[in-house]
């Protein structure tokens, strides 16, 4: 019984040994590979931002604090001053409900690049679920609004009206 043992722990770390390659092999794959690279021919990526990052290097000067200006719809000549949605009520435009915080920012980072200023609130809901919404606003009348959900649904992002209470 112990020689069995023996003889199965033998075969066990025989086994764990790597294998022997045959050297001409790997050697006969290298000589190909730089005979592709020589001709042009490569089958690996190729990483060249490496050289291309310092050479598109942009420096950026830090103006003082100032807060880039809040979406404001192009008027018509001609029209009239846009009718509230409802009066004295004020409305936020919800661009996401996230799970995961580092979803919410993703899309609060897509929407500061788009020029609008969203924000992140933290809810509880339900049974202590908590979920991050990414919202836009306070809005108070219809035109900015519509105006909003239009310039939204162009870049596939769908919005939900809220009223504030």
């Amino acid at each position: 019984m112990t020689g069995l043992a023996i003889g199965l722990f033998i075969a066990f770390l025989a086994g764990l040994a790597p294998s022997a390659v045959d050297v001409r092999t790997v050697a006969d794959r290298i000589a190909s590979a730089e005979q592709d690279i020589d001709q042009g021919k490569t089958s690996e990526p190729v990483f060249d931002f490496y050289t291309l990052l310092p050479e598109s290097e942009v420096t950026v000067t830090i103006a003082e604090e100032s807060t880039p200006p809040a979406f404001q719809p192009r008027q018509m000549p001609g029209k009239k001053k846009p009718e509230p949605v409802s009066a004295n009520k004020q409305y936020l435009l919800q661009a996401g409900s996230f799970r995961s915080f580092k979803d919410a920012e993703r899309m609060r980072a897509k929407l500061l690049l788009d020029g609008y200023m969203p924000k992140v609130e933290k809810v509880t809901v339900g049974r202590g679920e908590t979920w991050h919404r990414v919202q836009l606003g306070p809005f108070s009348d219809r035109a900015t609004i519509e105006s909003m959900q239009q310039a939204l649904a162009s870049q596939n992002v769908d919005t939900l009206l809220l009223q504030l209470k």
